[in-house]
């Protein structure tokens, strides 16, 4: 499942799970909307005991965007145990995800 975040649910989400996957995206992006599809096969293989998924509209958190300097999207951050360890900018691959994803559990 991938959950919808605003900007001050982030933090509290980050901190509640081992390792997050957070997609930074607008409605109007046409990549954006391929990111999506992406992380939902992402979500239907990765163990949602070990990672969760989020997304967060760029337009509609504008905290975030500053925080992550976003310039471009899709961008997708990686946290581990809070921390943002990994950031990608535009459109990703679910093997690379899952590869990325794989990384970070150990």
């Amino acid at each position: 499942m991938v959950e919808q975040l605003k900007d001050e649910e982030l933090d509290d989400f980050v901190l509640k799970h081992d390792i997050v996957l957070l997609d930074i995206f607008t409605t109007w992006c046409g990549p954006c909307k391929m990111q999506a599809a992406v992380l939902e096969e992402v979500a239907k293989e990765a163990n949602p005991k070990q990672v969760a998924i989020a997304k967060m509209d760029a337009d509609e958190c504008p905290v975030t965007s500053g925080r992550f300097k976003i310039t471009a999207i899709p961008t997708l951050v990686i946290f581990k145990k809070g921390k943002a360890v990994k950031t990608t900018v535009g459109l990703t691959q679910k093997a690379a995800l899952l590869k990325d994803l794989a990384m970070f559990k150990k």
